[in-house]
């Protein structure tokens, strides 16, 4: 963990976010990759209109995971979870 002191902008999003991780960390341990991917498998089996919402809500989810992350990670860690992020872009693309 970095010894300096967040951005508001960081320390803002985690203050919003504890609450909501706190309810996912209760749920049971499979939910959320399960949830994942269900979400995945929509976007590539549905519809464009339904494939682009379930996209953009595992794009988002990723997203804030990486970003509440980010300090405490390793560097191959930070690779892994900015390739995650791109591979949905990537499957984004591709779809349409």
């Amino acid at each position: 963990m970095p010894d300096t002191a967040p951005s508001p902008l960081r320390a803002r999003l985690e203050d919003v976010s504890r609450p909501l991780l706190v309810r996912l960390t209760r749920l049971p341990k499979p939910t959320v990759p399960l949830a994942t991917v269900v979400l995945f498998a929509v976007a590539v089996l549905a519809p464009a209109p339904v494939a682009v919402v379930a996209l953009v809500v595992i794009g988002v989810f990723l997203l804030w995971l990486t970003f509440l992350a980010w300090p405490a990670v390793s560097p191959g860690g930070k690779l892994m979870r900015v390739g995650m992020v791109a591979l949905v872009v990537v499957l984004g693309i591709t779809r349409f």
